[in-house]
């Protein structure tokens, strides 16, 4: 059973599902907001320069303001970027973790680690 929390933070192989804002690009003036999509994916890799890197599990269109354009989901399977704070404001929640002390073991880093978070004294 899927249990979805608040999330705050989040880290490498946490799942995090937010709402996105869908705009239309346009060649003058203010981008025109054409809907909404609810996005639930894998983080990757969290940059230091605030990019996150993603995999796209599940997306659903759930408002569709704009008549007559259709608007694609994204896929399933496909690698996304966003920043930060885009995700941050789309109130994002976290897909518990089978066994959270594992995960609490990671983020507070008693042991190595996961093999997916990069540690300052890794040799490359």
């Amino acid at each position: 059973m899927n249990h979805w929390i608040p999330a705050t933070d989040f880290i490498a192989a946490d799942v995090v599902r937010w709402t996105e804002g869908i705009y239309d690009r346009r060649r003058r003036g203010k981008a025109l907001r054409v809907g909404e999509r609810l996005v639930a994916a894998e983080v990757i890799e969290r940059g230091k320069d605030g990019w996150v890197k993603l995999l796209v599990r599940a997306c659903t269109i759930t408002k569709d303001e704009f008549a007559g354009k259709p608007i694609l989901p994204l896929k399933a399977g496909e690698q996304v970027r966003r920043g930060e704070k885009t995700i941050l404001r789309g109130k994002p929640e976290r897909l518990l973790w089978a066994d959270e002390t594992a995960r609490q073991a990671v983020v507070n880093g008693r042991s190595r680690g996961s093999r997916y978070i990069k540690k300052e004294d890794d040799e490359e």
